[in-house]
């Protein structure tokens, strides 16, 4: 004898209450409803005891109600009948989605866990009235041996809709649904929660097409909780840190990676994941440095943490709880304890992944509150995510932005045209452009370029350089990397002889030395030499104290310059003399030329000015004090400044830096201030902002300044860029290019008065001094 399941009425609690268990998941449910039947605005309004849900979607008809709503478990959305019958004209207003929010059939019971009674009035496109249907959940609740089918729910119809204290009611088409008999109070708090929640789960990425949600509240003075729901995160981002864009479909996976608005590069490859087929991914990733962090906090009013991380949408609407902060399913905190230098952490990203997807392909658990349900779909969605959209945007982060302490507080690419800099970006490309799997379809030919030929990451970025012009067939680029090239094989030699010319000098001042001090000894002839004043710690001082020593080190750097400075000037002779003189290249020898001078002028200083032990090429020392000594026992001995003035404020930063180099920034700034007629120069060393022992230096003058109507003040620190008739348009492109050798930066300051010349020079932390 067949027999047949009986279900209790029981059954809504089941589906209702208990698996809903969150109030703000149930409107999470309601407002799915609202876009999926082609909503352009929800309203939500709050009253003493009752919640109005008002949407303009295409409502329903009576058979509507009957045949779906009714229908406990049955999901028109899941067979593809959802928008069966509607009217041509109608259709042509909608944009017909590939899936949909909801599809269980089980989300219209997010009413019951919000209050006991429920009035729901809805109008079809072409209805004539407006059909009412009114459940009275607790007729559920009395009997759980009565069955559920047999509970009655009252559907009448009326003529309009209900009035509502502030939402706009349809005009024609629409549905409002009134939740009385709350189970559970709304006070201002609540909302505002709600309103976070909605602003991040519905449309923080202006993921849900033009869906708007606007929520109002009958209970006067709770102003902070009245109107439009949402932020654009988008635009607040944009431009202001590094981003990644993903797109995976039709088989194909296209990326596209960007930092502070500049594109780096964009690929093509091919999809390997079988079961995504029939779904389009995009995926939206940011990278949140300290100042990215601090746009977000100042905008939203909270901090990017608290808000989330990487949310993940399916046809429109946000997937709980995948992006919350104590969520990993993308296995990002996992990670990030395999080693904190290489990996992000939570508080490092922010993003979106959009899918949208056939009803089915993407199963979300009933609960709600618990993401996907991990089948062979959303494993593949999980390991293409991580794949190709965090770890990529990863690889270029620490690659190129973390080993640049000031870059967490950049919100502009300046910091990305160093030749440092650019080197670090060609290797994340090459690696890309080096695959066969993947195809380079653009990158950025401004910031990925050649690198100076003094960069220390000259050889290997001309290398990963060329496999980036083959891949793009790039004949320009290949040209001046052989031109490079060239030069740097030029000046790979003349500083070999100018070496092997200071040493055979140098042996043979050694051997003068000693047969002079063999005939002093024998002379039984003793030179008087001044012992050094114990205790004092200086860089610098007085020549009288100089031991030979120093003075021949000094003498074999102006060797090794000047060898440079020789070879440069007749190769660039060479050059003049040919048939078609290749003229960038005698610029580039030129600038060279100029930038070895700096050098010899600055060993001249030490020389015939201070008694510096210059034993290599760099030292470990305390940044500050040198440059303190620099500028007030060398530097203001030279210039035509005559006032110098420079306070260390005790701070210290021990690095590794090259003597010689530096001089060439005091100098400069030294040398302009002249030009301008200034009678003072000031120094003042800060605290900087980007992490432990970080230094800022002022670097101010009274001279008449920076004249806009000559001079464009954001191209000063530019390669051959100069206001004057005389100058060169190297001394402060020389500047900046040390300072960015020390991992540092020079910059007018922001906050300058009219034309003042004031520079800001920020150096990052030292190193402890043991």
């Amino acid at each position: 004898m067949e027999k047949r399941f009986r279900i209790s009425s029981a059954l809504k609690d089941i589906i209702g209450r208990d698996l809903i268990t969150n109030d703000f998941v149930a409107i999470f449910e309601l407002v799915k409803n609202s876009f999926d039947a082609h909503a352009s605005i929800v309203e939500i309004e709050f009253d003493d005891d009752s919640i109005m849900i008002v949407d303009d979607g295409k409502g329903m008809s009576r058979s509507d109600i009957v045949d779906k709503w009714l229908f406990v478990a049955y999901s028109a959305k899941k067979t593809n009948e959802e928008d069966d019958g509607l009217p041509r004209d109608y259709r042509n207003k909608i944009s017909r989605r590939r899936g949909y929010a909801g599809s269980k059939g089980i989300g219209r019971f997010s009413c019951d866990r919000l209050g006991r009674s429920l009035d729901l009035y809805t109008r079809s496109v072409d209805g004539k009235r407006v059909e009412h249907l009114h459940v009275d959940w607790k007729t559920f609740e009395q009997n759980p041996k009565k069955e559920f089918a047999t509970v009655d729910v009252d559907l009448t119809h009326t003529a309009r809709f209900p009035v509502a204290e502030k939402a706009t009611m349809p005009r024609t088409n629409g549905t409002v649904l009134v939740i009385s008999d709350l189970r559970d109070d709304w006070e201002a708090t609540k909302i505002e929660r709600l309103r976070s929640y909605l602003a991040k789960l519905v449309d923080p990425f202006q993921s849900a097409g033009g869906l708007k949600i606007v929520t109002h509240v009958v209970e006067e003075g709770w102003e902070d909780v009245e109107g439009p729901v949402g932020n654009n995160i988008v635009d607040l981002l944009n431009d202001k840190t590094a981003n990644i864009n993903v797109t995976i479909s039709d088989g194909k996976i296209t990326t596209s990676l960007n930092d502070r608005g500049a594109l780096i590069y964009k690929v093509e490859e091919n999809s390997t994941y079988k079961k995504l087929e029939g779904a389009e991914i995009t995926g939206n990733l940011y990278y949140l440095n300290r100042s990215a962090k601090q746009t977000f906090t100042g905008k939203m009013g909270v901090q990017p943490v608290s808000f989330g991380n990487l949310f993940l949408f399916v046809n429109g609407f946000r997937i709980f709880p995948v992006g919350e902060e104590s969520n990993d399913t993308w296995g990002i905190a996992r990670r990030k304890q395999q080693g904190t230098a290489r990996y992000f952490g939570l508080r490092d990203i922010l993003g979106k992944i959009d899918v949208t997807a056939p009803p089915g392909m993407f199963i979300e658990a009933s609960s709600r509150d618990a993401g996907l349900i991990m089948n062979g779909q959303a494993s593949q969605l999980v390991e293409a995510v991580v794949k190709h959209v965090i770890q990529r945007l990863e690889r270029y982060v620490v690659t190129v932005n973390w080993p640049d302490k000031l870059d967490q507080d950049r919100d502009d690419t300046s910091g990305l045209t160093s030749d440092s800099a650019r080197a670090r970006m060609i290797r994340v490309v090459r690696s890309l452009a080096g695959s066969s799997r993947v195809k380079l379809l653009e990158y950025n030919s401004d910031l990925i370029d050649i690198v100076n030929e003094r960069s220390a990451e000259f050889e290997e970025s001309m290398a990963g350089l060329s496999i980036v012009a083959e891949e793009m067939g790039d004949q320009a680029l290949l040209t001046k990397i052989e031109r490079s090239r060239q030069r740097y094989e030029d000046l790979k030699r003349a500083e070999a002889e100018a070496n092997e010319r200071a040493r055979l000098e140098s042996e043979a001042r050694r051997e003068a030395e000693r047969r002079a001090r063999a005939a002093e000894q024998r002379a039984d002839q003793a030179v008087a030499r001044v012992e050094r004043l114990e205790g004092q710690n200086r860089l610098l001082h007085n020549l009288q104290g100089r031991e030979n020593e120093e003075l021949t080190l000094l003498h074999h750097q102006v060797i090794i310059y000047a060898t440079e400075i020789r070879g440069l000037v007749d190769r660039s002779l060479r050059k003049l003399g040919e048939p078609e003189p290749q003229l960038d290249m005698i610029a580039s020898n030129l600038e060279q030329i100029s930038f070895q001078v700096s050098r010899v002028l600055g060993v001249t200083r030490f020389a015939t000015q201070a008694a510096f032990k210059l034993n290599a090429d760099s030292i470990k020392a305390d940044i500050v004090q040198f440059l303190r000594e620099y500028v007030e026992e060398v530097a203001a001995t030279f210039g035509e400044v005559g006032k110098t003035i420079f306070e260390s404020n005790n701070l210290r930063a021990v690095m590794t830096f090259k003597p010689i180099d530096l001089s060439i920034v005091i100098d400069n700034l030294f040398s302009n201030a002249s030009k301008a007629k200034a009678t003072e120069i000031h120094f003042l060393c800060r605290k900087g902002a980007t992490g432990a022992g970080a230094i800022e230096v002022l670097v101010e003058d009274n001279g008449r300044g920076i004249d806009p109507s000559r001079v464009d003040p954001s191209k000063i620190f530019e390669k051959a860029y100069t206001g004057s008739k005389r100058g060169s348009g190297l001394g402060l492109y020389h500047v900046r290019q040390v300072l960015e050798g020390l991992g540092g930066t020079i910059g007018l300051d922001p906050e300058r008065k009219g034309n003042q010349a004031r520079f800001i020079i920020k150096l990052p932390g030292g190193e402890k001094k043991g």
